[in-house]
């Protein structure tokens, strides 16, 4: 198999694994498989020979637009999760500021029970 093909297949790999949708208890594992694939594309890129067939050179055309489509869900995957991690810090301040307004009625003194 050639290099192009190769980069065809792990471009492709990528792009079929950012259209599911993902759940944010799998999004790290998937992650983790995008970024086997992109390591491997980048080793791929690295041995690619500069002369061409006719048939890489179609390869490859269909490899920019896969490319393309690949960067921009990666893009709209970077923008959840830095949604989320909006979400989970106001969660914390709020979480914060409601134990807060407990902790300054906090007074240090006895209990004396009247019943016996």
């Amino acid at each position: 198999m050639s290099v192009v093909a190769e980069l065809l297949k792990a471009t492709t790999a990528i792009v079929a694994l950012l259209r599911e949708p993902i759940e944010r208890e799998k999004r790290e594992a998937v992650i983790e498989q995008i970024e086997q694939l992109l390591e491997k594309r980048e080793q791929l890129l690295q041995s690619l020979s500069t002369t061409l067939t006719d048939e890489e050179k179609r390869m490859g055309k269909e490899l920019l637009a896969l490319d393309r489509e690949a960067n921009r869900l990666l893009q709209q995957l970077k923008q959840q999760i830095q949604q989320d991690l909006k979400q989970t810090k106001q969660t914390k301040v709020a979480v914060e500021r409601y134990d807060d307004i407990y902790d300054s009625l906090a007074i240090d003194g006895m209990f004396y029970d009247k019943r016996r």
